[in-house]
């Protein structure tokens, strides 16, 4: 099974809203429309999902997924994610080494549902599922630090920085390879 989240180089506002109160909105507001995507790979099929809109809307979940899988060793819970364009319920259970995750993709951009629905079931180890989250939650700190966001605004921020701090190691596409190996 093939997991992993490319987080590349989306354009910033460096905006901040003063309005802004959730993590949800800061992060809405701390991206802009129109510029690179992250890609989640599903059993080698892309997502592409939107920083400003998807990301955004799903941010609540991702944190309490990861700290749940953080916090203990066993355990089920399932998340409906709920942007227009990443539509899917995802029933996930894991152990202290694997996570599982049976997927129902109802409506995903591009009509990619139909080929993923070929592919609903997703196991792999759980440390490595946590990781590929980290370089994700790094930019989204990064976007909302260069809008000047800061936890006595922002409702759940420490939860980020806290779920952040507390995953080990990057994803397998940001893991430091050696020049020398062939």
């Amino acid at each position: 099974m093939y997991f992993c989240i490319q987080v590349g180089d989306p354009y910033l506002s460096n905006e901040k809203n003063e309005e802004d109160r959730s993590l949800s909105d800061a992060i809405e507001s701390a991206f802009i429309l129109n510029t690179e995507n992250c890609i989640m790979m599903w059993n080698h099929i892309c997502i592409p999902l939107s920083y400003k809109y998807d990301i955004s809307y799903m941010i609540d979940d991702i944190l309490k997924l990861l700290l749940l899988l953080q916090e203990k060793d066993f355990g089920k819970t399932k998340i409906e994610w709920l942007p227009d364009t990443f539509r899917c319920d995802w029933d996930i259970s894991w152990t202290s080494q694997n996570v599982k995750i049976i997927c129902n993709w109802q409506h995903i951009v591009g009509n990619l549902e139909k080929i993923l629905t070929t592919v609903p079931v997703l196991t792999l180890k759980k440390e490595d599922f946590i990781s590929e989250w980290k370089k994700l939650l790094y930019k989204i700190i990064q976007a909302l630090s260069n809008s000047k966001y800061d936890v006595l605004q922002i409702s759940d921020m420490n939860k980020l920085l806290d779920v952040y701090e507390h995953i080990h190691n990057n994803g397998k596409l940001y893991v430091e390879r050696s020049m020398d190996k062939k």
